[in-house]
């Protein structure tokens, strides 16, 4: 059994006076999946969850999966990384709906993106466990 990389998982969203703070906090625990341990709180208007588990990207992994954007996926972060860190913006639309979707940019999404963080001493490994390279060029 392959030991997952210890990893620290921070998914933000700004909240728009226009939104309803229950309907954005759904979007961004729909990125983390159920059953797993997270925080949540707001500093300011900026909503905040966070969870320190591989397994919290389980389902950010299937879909990109499943919908064969593995590649998309693994460009964004090795671009967006800096050091131990790195992040990938989704459309909070798709998210609210439970569909991971990737933006290019923080102004791809009308309302704003949901900002997934991703930070490990192990970028690498949590990157490759994410995205395998191989899987990624296949599809």
């Amino acid at each position: 059994m392959r030991v997952l990389p210890e990893v620290r998982v921070r998914v933000e969203a700004w909240l728009n006076p226009s939104e309803d703070a229950s309907k954005v906090l759904r979007a961004m625990r729909n990125v983390l999946g159920g059953g797993v341990e997270a925080v949540e709180r707001a500093e300011g208007n900026l909503l905040v969850l966070e969870a320190e588990d591989a397994r919290s990207l389980a389902v950010v992994r299937e879909q990109a999966r499943r919908r064969r954007v593995m590649a998309v996926l693994r460009r964004l972060l090795l671009e967006n990384r800096t050091g131990d860190r790195t992040h990938v913006y989704l459309n909070r639309q798709a998210a609210y709906v439970g569909r991971i979707s990737f933006v290019e940019s923080d102004e791809e999404s009308t309302l704003g993106p949901i900002v997934l963080r991703l930070e490990s001493e192990d970028l690498d490994s949590l990157i490759e466990w994410l995205v395998p390279e191989e899987e990624a060029l296949r599809r």
